[in-house]
């Protein structure tokens, strides 16, 4: 399950690049520069709502792979519903704080001065894609269900035919009618209907999920909470590290330093969504193993992938600083004169992060969630410390420096001490356990 998952998970990918790949040049090129920059800050703030579902999907996630390898139905069935109506009820709160903050800030204020006399257009924007993104949140229950049972190939088939799909709607959007509200109903909303149609084909698969509907779920709420909130501040500081460039950027640089930087920075990311290829599954399929007591497999397993992601991931950091400035000048059609520093920065930082993401996912599925969350949301909340005081001074540079010394002055030494750490105590407690049971 886990080599499909892995292999489905490559087809939705490419994909999902080839989308972006056309995505951003087109977008750019068709918004234009002030109109792409409003784009990239109302996409960040949009996402903010993704914090309010408190980490459910995750929680559901570990939930039902350890009631699924117990073979507990009622357990997977309470956990799917709970899941359902925390994320709604929580996605509908933080959809409603998200318009309250838009209608009663002044646009200068959030997005910049830049932004001051541009509310009407801005409001307009955010109650059509408030909606998309909400239904897209709670749609995503279904992935993390999926994720679960082992069965991500069923949300990479429909993720790649929804980018398919997307790819000509956006051709079609830019060419007759390129507005902020038209692309981001195309880029977010399109996901929702494949989801719509696994969670159909999940319930005709597993007609028992459908018994706790109406039942209480109140043991399972906190299971997902418990879970749910490290991930919660997972999120937040992942929020921070896709989006809290942009917004520095936006109000202590220039448009064009802001628009450079986060062309560069979400590029990276889709060439950098190989490493999520093998670490979304990679992560369910450890607690599973853990359930198992299959410590020998997790070891394996993670050795190889070590050593894969290390060869890809120097591959990609010197090509990014060696070709990167004449690729993006020739490709995106961005000024990257003067710049060569920002790309040699996030060059290194991009096997940093590959490297560290690696032990973020495995003690994920090892327990260690606590942990990690308390690591990446540090590690996040230095990066906007650090962003502070380099942006002022180095524009785009700065702000890709301040990820990579976030990176590295803290969790690429404190990650593989904690790793050390997480592993002795599953493997204490599984031998006090087969003792126990002898």
């Amino acid at each position: 399950m886990l080599r499909l998952a892995i292999v489905s998970s490559s087809l939705s990918k490419v994909c999902g690049l080839a989308l972006q790949t056309i995505a951003i040049p087109l977008v750019y090129q068709s918004l234009g520069q002030h109109p792409y920059e409003l784009y990239l800050l109302m996409t960040a703030a949009l996402a903010t709502i993704a914090i309010a579902q408190m980490g459910a999907g995750p929680g559901l996630t570990q939930g039902i792979a350890k009631a699924s390898a117990v073979g507990n139905h009622g357990r997977e069935a309470s956990l799917i519903n709970a899941a359902f109506r925390l994320t709604t009820a929580t996605a509908l709160i933080g959809g409603g704080v998200v318009l309250a903050v838009l209608h009663l800030i002044p646009p200068g204020a959030i997005f910049g001065s830049s932004f001051a006399g541009e509310r009407a257009a801005i409001l307009s924007i955010a109650n059509v894609c408030v909606f998309v993104v909400i239904a897209q949140i709670i749609s995503g229950v279904v992935d993390s269900a999926l994720a679960g049972y082992q069965e991500q190939m069923f949300t990479n088939i429909g993720a790649m035919i929804s980018n398919i799909l997307s790819i000509g709607l956006l051709f079609f959007v830019c060419k007759h009618s390129p507005t902020i509200s038209s692309v981001i109903v195309v880029l977010y909303g399109v996901p929702t209907l494949s989801r719509v149609a696994n969670l159909i084909v999940l319930y005709l698969r597993r007609p028992y999920l459908l018994k706790g509907v109406f039942q209480s779920c109140r043991g399972s709420y906190a299971v997902l909470l418990n879970v749910g909130l490290a991930f919660w501040a997972i999120q937040l500081g992942s929020l921070i590290e896709q989006h809290g460039g942009t917004y520095v950027l936006a109000h202590l640089s220039s448009t064009q330093e802001t628009d450079l930087f986060a062309i560069v920075y979400k590029s990276l990311s889709l060439v950098g969504s190989v490493n999520i290829i093998i670490t979304q599954p990679l992560w369910p399929a450890f607690t599973d193993a853990i359930a198992h007591r299959d410590f020998d497999w997790i070891q394996r397993s993670y050795a190889k992938i070590r050593r894969a992601l290390t060869v890809f991931s120097c591959a990609v950091g010197l090509l990014m600083m060696t070709v990167g400035p004449w690729a993006f000048e020739h490709f995106v059609h961005i000024d990257t004169s003067g710049n060569r520093l920002l790309f040699c920065v996030l060059g290194v930082y991009f096997v940093a992060n590959v490297w560290t993401h690696l032990y973020y996912v495995t003690m994920m599925g090892m327990q260690g969630i606590w942990r990690v969350a308390m690591v990446a949301f540090s590690e996040n909340v230095l990066l906007l410390l650090l962003s502070l005081v380099l942006v002022p001074w180095l524009g785009a540079a700065g702000m890709a420096l301040a990820y990579l010394f976030a990176s590295l002055l803290l969790p690429a030494w404190f990650l593989p001490q904690l790793m050390r750490k997480t592993i002795r105590e599953i493997s204490s407690s599984s031998k006090l356990a087969e003792q126990t049971h002898r």
